[in-house]
């Protein structure tokens, strides 16, 4: 049947961080992540101010700080739509565009509606925002895009404080949605209105009326005799909501009130309210539920049950069918911005936006003066930090890569996504004591400040063990460019040089598209025509150069990686850089009856082959576990390194990922 209705692209220029942004959505769930401060909620305004709540009743309206002060004084919003049917391009005729009129338009209808707003000039009204609709320059038939709704969840919400709300709005509109017409509404409240007159005339409440009127008779019968009566006010639905709360309890317990329940469940009773409403109400052709931080308070389990089900309600959705013609269409699509790993690592990744904060200088018109901002502003800064946005599903991975990243993305790794300077490291050993390394390495910055500085920016790198060697599809995802756009600004790839395998020879699950049976899969994708990785005529399989081979082809910038190799592995170079009495200590610690394996490395005849032999106790015999030994290393170097040698190539990436300058334009 293809697609229905969704929203395909949002674009914002001059909005905020959104100085110039251009993102495309999932149909059924995008799931938005990046660092704090990315643009991440920015987006969700934008989206707010695009559609209109299915409430009827709005929260965020356009104000002066919306417009960037390098904006010219006007922001500008733009919608385009997808997946529109025949009945639903008639319905947004006026808004129709084609490939000519937008870029991103390729085959079907779609739709495109665009909003602007001037900052006003200082102690003047603001003006109403101006819409258009297609290639028009104003909106004829508005109501075709208020078809288009909203519910929003707010990031800080107090779902034990809105279930507890006497408003009863969603109640409301669950109730009216489960009932149907407004015949349906009114018989309803009738049917409730009987019950309170019944109630009326029971006898306690009879005694109260007397017990109120017998001293208001006394008091005005010397004037004008008063009586009085007690009735309920005539029930609406309105009414009904406010009188119903919300409780809850484990199941096969009584339900209590809300407050007694934790925050997490709370949590989700409230966002089941909104589901229910935006399933039972559907007064729209399309919903967008936007969701900001639904982590809150949710176990990692708990996330990824509502994740799951977010993602099934919003495809179950694009299969309804309206029971009358004309009805709305009821479909929902799902927004959700988050800094949880545990939801990054549970989405596809091609359902992954990553937002970046990045640095951005004043533009420069074309005589190479500085460009004009807004007359209000009277000073402006010759850089500011806006957003850029990086769809995941427009990185050009081969074929199988997506499915790669899927698998190999757990809750560690995804944390990659949130900041821009990255270390790949092939294991558990090498993740373990590159911190103890980074702290030996750093701490010998003279310069207080620059030595503080260092190891913040390290401490802010996000460490990545990618369980093996297969560093493409991560390189790839972190350094291809998208639209001008990287998710990381630095990356480091720690690895060996491999003695396992001949010259040239690339690894197995890294074989380049080009050869063999994988040229056949990735033909269609337009960035894997150049990928050749570069070879050298060395003893061993030399990774380093099989990488840059890579990033070559991709045209990624040297300033944004660095490659260490060891050499033919971590263990020698340690040995290398002469710390055989402090390895030795934790050898002993590990194997304190293994003197005699040992023996080799201490009797050896030259620095070398000392190097050697200690890289053969974790390959050869009993193998030398090296998640343990690299465990009690790190351990020994955080309590007492004892003049520790950091192997120089280790050094220069640590350096190197510390500079606190690195990226900056």
């Amino acid at each position: 049947m293809g697609e229905k209705l969704y929203l395909r692209t949002v674009k914002a220029e001059g909005f905020k961080s959104l100085l110039n942004m251009h993102v495309p959505l999932r149909r059924g769930v995008t799931v938005i992540v990046g660092e704090n401060n990315a643009g991440k909620s920015n987006f969700i305004d934008a989206l707010r101010l695009l559609t209109d709540p299915l409430d009827g009743r709005r929260s965020r309206w356009w104000e002066v700080e919306d417009v960037h002060p390098w904006a010219g004084g006007n922001a500008h919003l733009t919608a385009v739509y997808g997946g529109l049917e025949d009945v639903e391009a008639g319905t947004h005729l006026q808004a129709l565009v084609s490939a000519q009129d937008e870029p991103v338009v390729d085959q079907g209808y779609h739709a495109r509606y665009s909003v602007s707003f001037a900052r006003p000039v200082e102690g003047e009204r603001p003006q109403r925002p101006v819409w258009s609709a297609g290639r028009l320059l104003d909106d004829p038939e508005p109501d075709a895009r208020r078809s288009v709704r909203h519910v929003y969840l707010p990031p800080m919400r107090n779902a034990q404080q809105e279930l507890a709300s006497s408003s009863g709005n969603r109640l409301r509109l669950i109730l009216a949605a489960e009932l149907g017409s407004k015949d349906a509404i009114k018989a309803f409240e009738a049917e409730q209105a009987k019950h309170f007159h019944d109630l009326e005339d029971h006898p306690k409440i009879a005694d109260v009326r007397k017990r109120i009127n017998a001293p208001l008779n006394r008091l005005t019968a010397g004037a004008h005799p008063q009586h009085m009566g007690l009735s309920f006010a005539e029930p609406s639905l309105v009414s009904i909501a406010r009188a119903l709360r919300t409780r809850m309890s484990d199941e096969g317990l009584d339900v209590e009130d809300i407050n007694r329940s934790g925050l997490g469940y709370a949590n989700l009773l409230y966002i089941s309210t909104v589901l229910a409403e935006l399933e039972a109400a559907r007064g729209a052709d399309l919903t967008l539920f936007l969701v900001e931080e639904p982590e809150a308070h949710l176990h990692p389990q708990l996330q990824n049950l509502l994740l799951d089900h977010l993602h099934t309600r919003a495809l179950q959705s694009h299969e309804y069918q309206p029971e009358t013609e004309g009805a709305p269409l009821g479909r929902i699509q799902v927004v959700i911005t988050t800094h949880s790993p545990v939801l990054a690592a549970a989405t596809s990744v091609k359902d992954l936006v990553v937002l970046k904060r990045q640095r951005t200088r004043l533009p420069e018109v074309s005589s190479g003066t500085t460009a004009t901002t807004d007359s209000t502003m009277s000073e402006v800064s010759p850089f500011a930090f806006t957003t850029a946005a990086v769809p995941v599903a427009a990185i050009p991975f081969t074929k199988h890569e997506p499915a790669k990243l899927d698998r190999y993305l757990d809750i560690t790794k995804s944390a990659m996504l949130f900041g821009t300077r990255v270390i790949l490291v092939e294991g558990l050993a090498e993740a373990l004591l590159v911190p103890a390394f980074a702290h030996i390495v750093l701490d010998t910055i003279a310069d207080d400040a620059a030595r503080t500085r260092a190891k913040a920016v390290f401490r802010g790198s996000c460490i990545v063990a990618v369980d093996g060697v297969d560093f493409t599809p991560y390189l790839r995802a972190l350094l291809a460019d998208v639209g001008g756009v990287r998710i990381a600004d630095r990356v480091v790839v720690i690895t060996d040089q491999d003695p396992t395998k001949k010259a040239g020879e690339p690894d197995d699950d890294l074989v380049l598209p080009s050869q063999g049976e994988a040229a056949e899969e990735a033909a269609p994708v337009p960035a894997t025509e150049k990928e050749q990785a570069a070879e050298e005529e060395v003893p061993g399989f030399n990774r380093v150069v099989f990488l840059k081979g890579h990033l070559d082809s991709w045209n990624v910038p040297e300033s944004t990686y660095h490659l260490a190799e060891s050499r033919p592995t971590l263990e020698p170079e340690l040995m290398r850089a002469e710390n055989f009495n402090l390895l030795a200590e934790v050898f002993y610690d590990l194997r304190p009856k293994s003197g005699h394996r040992w023996k080799t490395v201490a009797e050896a005849e030259s620095a070398e082959a000392r190097a050697v032999a200690f890289g053969d106790l974790f390959t050869t015999g009993t193998k030398l576990p090296k998640g343990d030994y690299a465990y009690r290393l790190a351990e020994r170097l955080s309590t007492k390194p004892d003049g520790f040698i950091v192997p120089e190539h280790l050094a220069a990436a640590i350096r190197w990922i510390a500079d606190g300058d690195g990226g900056r334009p």
